[in-house]
């Protein structure tokens, strides 16, 4: 028996880790009652893309400083952002099963108030989602 570990135990700890973005789905109702329609959209709260890091107000404090002085991507962002993809939801059950594949966890207190509040007032958010790209892809909430 050999004392060094086996090939793809090496591999999964070798491989990196895919670069997650922190976001939030932005959950709007149109109608009332069991023919409600739900628009979900993620919302990514970095910045991507260089106009993002030259248009910051602190960045136009310094306009002295060369274009190149500043980063084109922030660190850890591939620099290409796909447009978000508003997904429907026919109906609360359709909706509750798209939180579902998408991983929002519902025993979290801010998921069940935003819930309420899509009941009570047409529109929330559900805060704190990290997803990676191609977790965004596979559920369909943005475009490729």
């Amino acid at each position: 028996m050999s004392a060094l570990p086996s090939g793809s135990g090496v591999a999964a700890r070798l491989a990196p880790a895919k670069p997650k973005t922190r976001g939030f789905l932005h959950i709007v109702r149109h109608g009332a009652g069991p023919h409600a329609i739900y628009v979900v959209t993620y919302r990514r709260l970095s910045h991507d893309g260089p106009s993002a890091v030259e248009n910051h107000p602190e960045n136009k404090e310094h306009a002295s400083l060369p274009s190149a002085a500043l980063p084109s991507t922030p660190p850890g962002t591939s620099g290409t952002s796909a447009p978000p993809k508003p997904v429907l939801a026919e109906g609360a059950q359709a909706l509750i099963e798209l939180l579902e594949r998408i991983g929002v966890d519902f025993r979290l207190g801010d998921v069940r108030g935003a819930l309420e509040d899509i009941l009570r007032l047409g529109s929330a958010n559900i805060p704190d989602l990290w997803l990676s790209d191609e977790e965004m892809l596979e559920k369909g909430l943005v475009e490729s």
